[in-house]
C-alpha cells in the first residue's frame, strides 16, 4: 500500500484535502469519487520530505509548460462536473503552488466577470498561454464545445511533456558520467600531478615525453585556468550571438537538418509537432487556413516554415496539403503517405494525431540508441584520459633508475 495526498472539490464547489492509504493512484482516484468528490490533484507522498527542497520549489515561480498542462487538466476536470468557467478558474487560482501563476487566474477570472470571453481573456497573457492554446479555445468557444476542446488540449499537452520527461531522464545518466568525471580529471591535473612535478622538477630531459607533455598540461590548467575559462566565455558568447543574427540563424536552420544523428532526431520532432499541433487545431474546429498560420509560427524553423506557407497556399487554392509536403525534403514518404490517407478519408486531424503518435516512439528510439553509444563512449574517453595520466606518471617513477647519477 501507499499513501497519497490528494486534493478535490466537493459538489458546492469547496476545497478538501486529505491522504489516502492505497495500492496505486488510479485507485485513489476511484476512492476519491466514492466520496462523491472531483478529485483535482493526486501526489504521491515521499518518505522523509526534505523541507530545504520544498521551500526552494516555492520559490521558484516561473510558468512552465508543466504548469500549463495541469490548469488545462484541472479546468477540464471541473468543466466536466458541471462547475461554471467563472467557478472553475476561481478554485484553480486558490489551487495553485505558483503565487504567480495564481495571480495570473485570478485575473482571469476578473476579465470574465467584466464580460470578456476565455480567449480574450487569455490573449492578455502572450508569455503564459501560446497563440495556439488562444486560437484553440477560441474555436471551442464559437463552435460551442470549450470542455472538449480543453479535453483535448490536456491530452495534447500531455503528451508533448510525457516526450520531454522522457528525453530529460534518459539524459540524467551521461550528464552526471561526464561532470563526475571531468571533475575527477581536473582534480587530478590541478591537486595531484603537481605534487609529482616537484619531484621531478630536477630531471630534465631524462623524462618520458608522455610525462613531460602532461606536466605541461597540468602546468597550462593550474596557472592559467582563467584563460581556458575566458576563452570559452568569449566562444561561447561569439557563437550565441551569431545563431542569435539573421545569418547566423539561416545557417543554423538549414545545417541542423543534416546533421549526422542528431539531424534525423531534430527532424522527427519538427515533424511530430507539426502533426500533432496541426491536428489538434482541426480536431478543436479551428479552420485548416488558421490552423496552418498558427502551426507556421509554433515551429521554429525557417525551413519549415516555408514548407508550411506552401501547405497553406495549396490549401487556399482548394488542392491537397500532401503534395507541398512530398516535395519537400523534411517530411518523410511515410508521413506524407499517411497525411494522403488522411484526406482521402476525410480524417485527416486523426491521422495527423496517428503521424505525431509513431514519431514520438521514433524519438524515443533515437534517443535510446544514441544513449547506448555515448554511455560507452564516455567511460572509454574518460578512461583513456585517466589511463594516460596513470601511465605518464609511472613511466617517469620509472626511470629514476636510469638516470646518471
Amino acid at each position: 500500500m501507499e499513501t497519497f495526498h490528494y486534493e478535490a472539490s466537493t459538489k458546492d464547489g469547496s476545497i478538501v484535502s486529505g491522504t489516502l492509504e492505497v495500492a496505486s493512484e488510479r485507485a485513489a482516484v476511484d476512492r476519491i469519487q466514492d466520496m462523491g468528490y472531483f478529485p483535482l490533484k493526486i501526489k504521491k507522498t515521499a518518505a522523509g520530505s526534505n523541507t530545504i527542497g520544498d521551500f526552494i520549489t516555492s520559490l521558484t515561480s516561473r510558468v512552465v509548460d508543466k504548469d500549463i498542462m495541469t490548469f488545462t487538466y484541472q479546468l477540464g476536470v471541473l468543466l466536466d462536473a458541471g462547475f461554471p468557467l467563472e467557478r472553475s478558474l476561481s478554485i484553480l487560482a486558490d489551487l495553485t503552488e505558483k503565487k504567480k501563476f495564481g495571480d495570473v487566474i485570478g485575473d482571469l477570472v476578473s476579465q470574465i466577470r467584466s464580460g470578456k470571453s476565455f480567449s480574450e481573456s487569455l490573449a492578455k497573457f502572450p508569455a503564459v498561454f501560446p497563440v495556439f492554446y488562444v486560437n484553440m479555445i477560441k474555436s471551442g468557444e464559437a463552435g460551442g464545445f470549450l470542455e472538449d476542446t480543453i479535453s483535448r488540449m490536456a491530452t495534447y499537452l500531455e503528451n508533448a511533456q510525457a516526450l520531454k520527461e522522457d528525453v530529460r531522464s534518459a539524459l540524467v545518466y551521461p550528464m552526471v558520467l561526464s561532470i563526475a568525471g571531468g571533475l575527477a580529471i581536473i582534480i587530478l591535473l590541478t591537486f595531484v600531478v603537481p605534487k609529482f612535478t616537484k619531484i621531478f622538477s630536477d630531471m630534465g630531459e631524462a623524462l618520458p615525453l608522455p610525462t613531460i607533455i602532461l606536466l605541461n598540461i597540468s602546468n597550462a590548467l593550474t596557472n592559467y585556468w582563467w584563460v581556458f575559462i575566458l576563452v570559452l566565455a568569449v566562444a561561447a558568447l561569439g557563437i550565441s550571438k551569431y545563431i542569435h543574427s539573421d545569418s547566423g540563424k539561416q545557417y543554423w536552420d538549414r545545417t541542423r537538418f543534416k546533421l549526422p544523428i542528431f539531424g534525423k532526431l531534430y527532424r522527427e520532432a519538427t515533424v511530430s509537432r507539426f502533426a500533432r499541433t496541426l491536428g489538434t487545431l482541426l480536431a478543436s474546429g479551428v479552420p485548416i487556413l488558421n490552423a496552418l498560420q498558427i502551426v507556421r509560427g509554433t515551429l521554429g524553423s525557417e525551413s519549415i516554415s516555408k514548407v508550411v506557407a506552401s501547405v497553406r497556399e495549396a490549401a487556399r487554392k482548394g488542392r491537397g496539403i500532401s503534395e507541398p509536403l512530398r516535395g519537400s525534403d523534411i517530411f518523410p514518404p511515410i508521413a506524407v503517405h499517411m497525411v494522403t490517407v488522411g484526406e482521402e478519408t476525410g480524417r485527416l486531424d486523426e491521422m495527423l494525431v496517428k503521424i505525431a503518435d509513431r514519431f514520438d516512439i521514433e524519438i524515443r528510439t533515437t534517443v535510446k540508441r544514441m544513449l547506448s553509444l555515448l554511455e560507452p563512449a564516455l567511460i572509454l574517453i574518460m578512461g583513456i584520459v585517466v589511463g594516460f595520466i596513470v601511465i605518464a606518471m609511472l613511466m617517469a617513477i620509472f626511470s629514476i633508475n636510469e638516470l646518471p647519477f
